[in-house]
């Protein structure tokens, strides 16, 4: 009964429009993927119930009651009038998704004013704040975890403000100044999110970056953005948007960034970073001794942001002590890479769940290869918003795979096929490749699985918005 409650269909359609950001054209693609009915385990993300989410729920509740009596009217009895609107409006919840797409339409007037303004009021209290300086990250992949960086050591000097979590659209950015950000405020460390050619342009509009950093170009949002030609253009945006004798930290172990950021660049000095000296990596503890220093963090392109981080902290005048103090503050990201050990069991689990572009698979894939003591076990759903590229970026996850795990459990659903097949074709075995219906049944039936010594990567979640 539980997965037949209209009140459940009514949830889901509220969650789906929520997961794609009030975009009305995906919101109906995403309910025609999903064929509107909810899926039959427990939903991956709760719905946040925001100030515009209940304005939504309570004015959707209200059209379809608003029907139902309507519909219920035809029918001459009570009795049966007021069981017509109890059917009715259940069925309302049913196909709530329609009434939804109609509130929607009627709200987009509203909702583009009221955005409109809070970007307004976010640009003219920038404005006011001339001594503000603007630090700008933008990538298909690592954006987040380069903000927190460069917030954690530029904090040892400066009042620093940074966008919360993976906060990075306009109104995300505006609301962040406007509650965040005042006088005493020196810099502001602003994740430019992109989904389409000219959004980190807006952005730049909006908060004009001193110092911009690029973590690295892939496939990422190749749905929305369609080609990698149109990724490179998209992020190298912030080179042409921000201050022409600003800063331009650029991750030269990119090939996109590499090979095309010399199209892009006008006055800034530019800064190619990449981990130079000696690394060594401590698999017991588990992280990496690096600049004679043990930090407590995987993933090797994390010590390529460190060197980043560390000319631009010099740049902007923090002491070598400052600078040391800083890293011993460094804290891996949740669900970036974390390590999480279980000392009674001696397993080791690496949650990786916010990882969802192709380069950071290849990086939990190469941060597992460099264990070698423990048995390997690989977990994952797979990637969306792959676009076209879905099927190659899939097969290649899998042959991946073949040269480094013991073990690979996948969730089933539209991608996760690909992988099987990368994986078979390179000559894993096929006993070893296990499936569950959901991430949830795969976590629960995982202690039939792991032994003692074995390290666990769980890899990406599937948002309820894809099948």
């Amino acid at each position: 009964m539980r997965y037949i409650n209209p009140v459940r269909f009514f949830y889901f359609h509220l969650l789906l429009l929520q997961l794609e950001e009030y975009d009305l054209a995906r919101f109906i693609k995403a309910v025609i993927n999903t064929k509107g009915i909810p899926p039959r385990r427990d939903f991956r993300k709760p719905l946040k119930f925001t100030v515009k989410i209940k304005l939504i729920t309570a004015l959707n509740s209200l059209l379809i009651l608003s029907v139902s009596l309507y519909v219920s009217k035809f029918f001459n009895s009570n009795h049966y009038q007021i069981g017509s609107l109890v059917l009715f409006f259940a069925l309302g919840l049913y196909f709530s998704y329609i009434f939804l797409i109609v509130i929607n339409v009627l709200l987009l007037p509203i909702d583009i004013f009221i955005k409109e303004f809070l970007i307004f009021l976010a640009k003219s209290k920038i404005k006011k704040l001339k001594k503000l300086k603007v630090i700008g990250v933008a990538g298909s992949y690592g954006k987040t975890g380069m903000k927190d960086l460069i917030s954690t050591i530029l904090s040892e000097k400066y009042q620093v403000v940074k966008t919360s979590e993976s906060v990075n659209t306009p109104i995300g950015i505006a609301k962040t100044i406007l509650s965040q950000v005042d006088e005493k405020t020196q810099i502001l460390v602003v994740e430019m999110g992109e989904y389409y050619p000219g959004d980190i342009k807006n952005i730049c509009s909006i908060v004009t970056p001193h110092v911009g950093v690029i973590t690295g170009i892939n496939e990422a949002h190749f749905e929305r953005l369609n080609s990698i030609n149109n990724s490179i253009k998209t992020i190298f945006e912030i080179a042409q948007n921000m201050k022409p004798d600003g800063v331009l930290l650029l991750n030269v172990k990119d090939k996109y960034v590499k090979d095309n950021y010399e199209k892009f660049i006008k006055k800034q000095s530019v800064y190619l970073y990449q981990a130079k000296g000696k690394i060594e990596f401590n698999e017991d503890a588990p992280g990496y001794i690096y600049k004679k220093m043990f930090l407590p963090i995987l993933g090797e392109y994390n010590l390529d942001k460190i060197d980043g981080v560390i000319y631009l902290a010099k740049k902007l005048g923090l002491t070598d002590f400052e600078i040391e103090s800083g890293l011993k503050k460094i804290k891996t990201p949740a669900h970036r890479l974390q390590p999480i050990l279980n000392l009674e069991k001696n397993i080791l689990i690496i949650d990786d769940s916010y990882n969802g572009n192709p380069d950071g698979v290849e990086e939990a894939i190469k941060t597992l290869s460099k264990f070698s003591k423990r048995r390997k076990i690989f977990i994952t759903p797979g990637l969306v918003e792959m676009g076209n590229k879905s099927n190659e970026v899939h097969q290649r996850i899998g042959k991946r795979l073949n040269d480094v795990v013991d073990l690979v459990i996948l969730v089933k659903n539209s991608v996760t096929p690909d992988i099987g097949e990368g994986l078979i074709k390179s000559g894993f075995k096929k006993q070893n490749i296990i499936w569950f219906d959901s991430m949830m049944e795969a976590q629960s039936n995982l202690i039939n699985y792991a032994k003692s010594g074995d390290v666990i990567l769980f890899q990406n979640d599937w948002p309820d918005n894809y099948v």
